[in-house]
């Protein structure tokens, strides 16, 4: 097989294919709840009487965990690899989601459920496979990373449905083991075939480590850290998926709120979902040939749209999916670009543990994003000061990716070690 840096882009698909299909389904199964919560609040007012900010507090705790222990599961990346991570993360998932179903009247165990969610999501984290990818592709890294980060659409596209079909045939109790299980059945066979990574290799053993496998080279984490770069990065983050989410996991609640059927919203939401794959893959192709700070800062202005149309579409229907259409495009964008800016502009020597930072703000503005825009709804009985704060902040988010600095060349930079890669 051909060095790392002889390799093309047909044959890093060759050799490293089975690890993006690992990493679309691990992404999707990161995302699960933010896609399906909206589907569960109906039936839970219904039976318990809480309000809709509390009902999607539960998932603000689980993200808030993970904002607050991301780098410390980065770490882990960077000196255990991905598998040993995703493999026993995977498992505590899926059986902490099954246990929502137990849930009572007491708000207080419904918040301590999905702490239990936040074990088994920590460990299953976008990081553990956007590190897996970015450290064994190169040439095809953007359009790998888009391939692998489309499991957020392949989540958002079919899990509303399935949620909603399942509540709607045995209740929403029932639902929460039903999804465990096909979520079990769907991904862990893959993850424990398919899941690997240059830092799992050379843990592995040495001799495997080839000279097919790439090397890791880049910043170390204080001198990412302190540079602007950085903060413009986590800042833009941070801000978009704290809009992205407050539309996109209460498109349920929204639509519903303009009139729109549960059922027929279900299926507009997950339009999100279909268009965001476009959006991904097109942004994935765009980063590996143009300027990547300029694609990411025209992408994260498409929901500005998405909000104009959202305050103006009234009871159209079309004027609703064009407006979710369009937000897809735009969150299939966000995550890529995030991601491959990331690897870019500090390498991926420590790629774990700064990505893992820059999720742990993500992760923050999912666990505050939508209960923010229901709580707005509870004291206002409307979306629409939502979508007139979110618009300047989307283009704030553009200008923070537009300025970022030119584009560092860690080609002749000597591969990880303790000398050339500060922890």
């Amino acid at each position: 097989m051909a060095s790392s840096a002889e390799m093309t882009t047909r044959d890093e698909w060759r050799a490293y294919w089975p690890v993006v299909l690992a990493g679309v389904f691990g992404v999707g199964l990161t995302s699960v709840h933010v896609y399906t919560i909206g589907t569960f609040i109906s039936p839970l007012e219904a039976e318990f009487g809480w309000t809709r900010a509390q009902i999607s507090a539960g998932v603000g705790v689980s993200t808030m965990l993970g904002a607050i222990f991301g780098p410390v599961v980065g770490m882990l990346i960077d000196r255990f690899g991905p598998r040993r991570l995703a493999l026993p993360g995977a498992l505590v998932f899926y059986a902490a989601t099954a246990a929502i179903s137990l849930a009572t009247s007491n708000v207080w165990l419904w918040w301590f459920m999905w702490a239990a969610v936040a074990t088994g999501g920590l460990m299953i984290k976008p990081v553990i496979w956007t590190s897996a990818v970015a450290g064994l592709f190169d040439k095809a890294r953007g359009f790998a990373l888009a391939v692998t980060l489309c499991g957020t659409a392949l989540a958002s596209a079919l899990m509303p449905i399935v949620s909603t079909s399942l509540i709607d045939s045995f209740g929403w109790r029932t639902a929460y083991v039903a999804m465990a299980g096909i979520l079990f059945l769907a991904t862990f066979p893959l993850f424990w075939f398919c899941l690997d990574s240059a830092a799992d290799r050379k843990r592995r053993s040495p001799a495997e480590a080839t000279a097919s496998t790439p090397v890791l080279t880049g910043l170390g984490v204080r001198e990412a850290l302190l540079t602007w770069r950085f903060f413009k990065l986590a800042l833009a983050a941070f801000i978009f998926t704290f809009c992205a989410t407050g539309i996109v996991a209460n498109l349920v609640p929204i639509l519903t709120w303009m009139e729109v059927g549960r059922t027929q919203a279900a299926a507009i939401a997950g339009l999100a979902g279909l268009t965001s794959v476009v959006g991904r893959l097109t942004t994935g192709y765009l980063l590996d040939r143009f300027n990547p700070n300029i694609v990411g800062g025209i992408s994260v202005l498409f929901p500005v749209i998405t909000c104009a149309l959202l305050l103006t579409a009234g009871t159209s229907v079309p004027l609703m999916i064009l407006a979710v259409v369009i937000m897809g495009l735009a969150l299939g964008a966000e995550l890529d670009v995030i991601a491959y800016l990331t690897a870019r502009h500090f390498g991926t020597a420590r790629y774990g543990t700064i990505f893992s930072i820059v999720s742990s703000l993500w992760s923050l503005a999912v666990s505050i994003g939508p209960t923010l825009a229901n709580h707005v709804y509870d004291r206002t009985g409307g979306y629409s000061p939502v979508f007139w704060a979110y618009i300047p902040l989307f283009v704030i988010v553009s200008l923070c990716l537009m300025t970022l600095s030119t584009l560092p060349d860690f080609s002749k930079q000597p591969a990880q070690g303790e000398d050339n890669a500060q922890p």
